[in-house]
């Protein structure tokens, strides 16, 4: 017994080091892979870059920067982007970090959804530009990994193909880029509401948690022609406004407009809101910034109108399923 203890300890010893010479080796091999920023323009373009553009299947939105450094959507009319979502669409690009160069042959960009033009719409092309007289930066993202956070990126005007370490958020979805929440005002902020189909007093308890959280779907300038239609304007009592939405239906869709009323005595606006919490506006700004736009209501709220107007109850969630005689274990057994 007294012999095999030198031998344990020499045979940890020789565990030890092979164990630390593999770790080194693999850090030394990630170190030699990581070959620098996928895009090093990026970062000095960030506060000077004036037009994004994303790209995805038949899917575009563009992005423009205007005076005051405020992003809009140049493709509904100038609407403000959020400011956030911007950030982090640049900040993701300058992060790339280069890790392996992968295939450079154009017949198997498809393989890692780096293919361009991709009616498929797997590929997303990204395309930022200082001003419409300079050659824009254009590159593809393609296949993504979560953990590690992996992305698959080549520029447009080159073959070569790189893993890279990082991620983007390049969604092209309107929605990704609006701030969508009009109102999240406090439940005691809504006194009351009036809209002409209602059926019992149910319906109008029900619709007074709209300015609770009133969203959009879309968004577009206002037009001369638009009619607002009596069953599709609502009317609410606010402590501070009294507010209107002006609505019609377009087809499969409902497009409403805002009036805002201000009145005295209402709550102070909330100042240094946390993104997601109740607020209150400033209802004399409110009222400045959704004149001149047309919103197009989420299809839940349209739906929530129209089992009203047929006189149909709200669907009941589901029931929780009976758990009694699930997911248990077994009986112990009992040696005999």
């Amino acid at each position: 017994m007294r012999r095999l203890v030198p031998i344990l300890a020499v045979v940890a010893v020789l565990l030890s080091l092979v164990a630390a010479w593999s770790i080194a080796a693999r850090l030394a091999s990630s170190a030699r892979t990581r070959q620098g920023p996928m895009l090093p323009e990026v970062a000095a373009l960030t506060h000077s870059v004036r037009f994004i553009e994303l790209l995805q299947g038949d899917r575009t939105v563009r992005l423009e920067r205007r005076e005051g450094d405020r992003w809009v959507l140049s493709d509904r009319g100038g609407y403000p982007a959020d400011p956030a979502a911007v950030r982090s669409l640049l900040s993701g690009l300058a992060q790339l970090d280069r890790e392996e160069a992968k295939t450079r042959r154009p017949d198997r960009h498809r393989e890692l959804n780096l293919a361009w033009p991709d009616p498929e719409g797997r590929a997303r092309l990204v395309r930022l530009q200082a001003d419409p007289e300079t050659s824009p930066v254009e590159v593809i993202l393609g296949q993504e990994r979560i953990t590690p956070r992996l992305t698959y990126v080549r520029r447009r005007d080159q073959d070569q193909t790189w893993r890279c370490r990082g991620g983007v958020n390049a969604d092209v979805d309107l929605q990704r880029w609006m701030r969508r929440d009009l109102l999240s005002l406090p439940a005691q902020e809504v006194l009351e509401a009036a809209w002409s189909p209602a059926r019992t007093p149910a319906d109008l308890q029900s619709l007074q948690e709209w300015p609770t959280r009133l969203e959009f779907e879309d968004v577009r300038p206002a037009t001369g022609e638009f009619q607002p239609d009596p069953p599709r304007t609502l009317v609410f009592g606010l402590r501070g406004a009294v507010l209107a939405m002006e609505g019609r239906d377009e087809g499969p869709e409902t497009w409403f407009r805002i009036r805002v009323e201000p009145r005295p005595g209402g709550s102070p606006p909330t100042r240094d809101r946390v993104p997601g919490d109740p607020w209150i506006p400033d209802w004399q700004e409110f009222a400045r910034s959704v004149t001149g736009w047309e919103y197009r209501l989420p299809s839940w709220r349209r739906s929530q109108l129209e089992r009203m107007e047929r006189g149909e109850p709200e669907p009941l969630p589901p029931a929780p399923a009976n758990m009694d005689r699930r997911d248990r274990l077994p009986p112990p057994s009992i040696p005999g």
